[in-house]
């Protein structure tokens, strides 16, 4: 074979061998930019979900309003103040503003608690807790023949230690003992059982429900093919739109009506052990309008799960929605603002970013 055609068809060889591809290549300080974005928003985020969220939440299902504070004028020597002897002395009413009304005031508690590390306060515990419930969970999930919502229900039960350890650091004083030193007595853990159960079994049964009318309804098998829900015709696609809305505001209607008002019987049924020698930061009546007899004269010490709801009054639950209304807005209103920022980023460092050419093995 001639030298040349050699030659020849090697350098095609080679050039079949290799073909080339054009790569987008970002800079470097856009990379950077970009995580540190997702950085801030995450701390942002989850210190919305944490202080806002649950503190004060949880503050608002144990403060009281704190009673009407009565004054008697002082007795003067004012000779004019002695002509009507069988006058009723003056009481001047002063009603005390609640502190968990407006998260300004709240904030401004904790901070004077412990300055900005006070925003998240108990926040070891949280996480040990969860770690906790979730691996617990996890086993359950394991054991053949176990319903999972079942394994998350004990969970919760096991580790109802935990979630009153957290209950009692929010709700208290600054202590320097260390969150497992802050472990209640293990003969607690039957007084708080129950209530722990309840509110584990309402969470299962606000997620449940919507699941299983959307699986039977074939709503979540549209929404998890993208080639169906992309041929869909304008009709189909507004009822899918329909449905998962309709989901939507039935699991939100049954955490409102199930969650939280087993929440809050359980807050204030852990709240109501708290140790004598222990202050809460908020006013907090620990009789709970004359419910709970303390152990030492013949009654349980720990208020009883329905008690605890029915003392929670009307302008309370009021004050509450509001706080979980709040926080639902400032997450969508952090939310929308980082999804433009981030909008604007991407468009911003692919304007700067260079298309380079690599070599690639041809298939």
């Amino acid at each position: 074979m001639p030298s040349g055609m050699v030659s020849h068809l090697m350098r095609r060889g080679a050039e079949a061998s290799f073909t080339y591809q054009e790569q987008l290549q970002l800079p470097t300080w856009g990379l950077v930019l970009l995580g540190v974005t997702a950085v801030i928003y995450m701390f942002v985020s989850g210190m919305i979900e944490y202080t806002f969220g649950r503190i004060v939440p949880t503050l608002t299902m144990i403060e009281s309003p704190a009673d009407s504070i009565l004054f008697e004028p002082l007795p003067t020597d004012d000779t004019d103040a002695t002509l009507n002897k069988n006058a009723q002395p003056e009481l001047l009413v002063a009603t005390p503003k609640l502190i968990t009304s407006s998260f300004r005031s709240t904030i401004r508690l904790l901070s004077s608690k412990g300055g900005f590390r006070a925003r998240f306060r108990g926040i070891s515990v949280f996480i040990v807790n969860n770690i906790a419930v979730s691996w617990v969970a996890q086993f359950m999930s394991f054991l053949p023949f176990f319903p999972r919502g079942a394994g998350a229900v004990i969970a919760a039960v096991l580790c109802a230690q935990l979630s009153m350890a957290w209950t009692h650091i929010v709700i208290s004083e600054p202590s320097p003992k260390m969150w497992f030193r802050r472990l209640p007595s293990v003969k607690t853990w039957k007084k708080v059982a129950i209530p722990t159960a309840i509110l584990a079994l309402a969470e299962q049964v606000a997620i449940c429900i919507p699941v299983y009318i959307g699986i039977m309804s074939g709503a979540f098998e549209q929404m998890r093919n993208p080639n169906d829900a992309a041929n869909m015709s304008p009709r189909e696609a507004s009822v899918m739109a329909s449905q998962g809305l309709g989901l939507g505001a039935l699991a939100l209607v049954l955490s409102f009506v199930l969650v939280v008002p087993a929440d809050v019987a359980l807050t204030r049924v852990q709240a109501s052990l708290l140790a004598d020698s222990e202050e809460t930061i908020v006013p907090f009546d620990r009789s709970f309008n004359g419910k709970v007899i303390p152990e030492i004269v013949g009654g349980s010490g720990v208020i009883g799960m329905l008690d605890a709801w029915k003392t929670f009054d009307m302008p309370s639950r009021v004050r509450l929605v509001k706080t979980y209304l709040k926080v639902f807005a400032m997450e969508l209103a952090v939310g929308l603002l980082f999804f433009f920022v981030a909008l604007g980023e991407v468009a911003l460092v692919l304007s700067k970013s260079k298309k380079v050419e690599v070599p690639a093995p041809s298939m």
